[in-house]
């Protein structure tokens, strides 16, 4: 979905009006018609401040979802005690 579809589905979803974006988020009124419009933005500080009012993050704003965290490790990975042993490594390369 791209960013001014988007944009309107949160206004209509936060039952905001553009002015009322504006004013919370200091983002001039005539900058958040343009992005409706379909007007990439130039400020990425403003973009923020929107994010901020909607409470949404940057990924939700522009429709995208949300990512999964595949990075953290296997909460069964910390079972148990392990020792570990630290040895100089062997001079023999191959």
């Amino acid at each position: 979905m791209s960013l001014s579809k988007n944009l309107r589905s949160l206004l209509n979803e936060k039952n905001l009006t553009v002015a009322q974006l504006a004013r919370q988020s200091g983002v001039p009124a005539k900058t958040i018609y343009h992005w409706l419009n379909g007007q990439q933005p130039r400020k990425v500080d403003h973009l923020f401040k929107i994010c901020d009012v909607l409470a949404i993050s940057l990924d939700e704003l522009y429709g995208r979802e949300a990512q999964k965290k595949t990075d953290t490790l296997p909460a069964d990975l910390f079972a148990g005690v392990y020792e570990v042993f630290l040895r100089p490594a062997s001079k023999k390369r191959g």
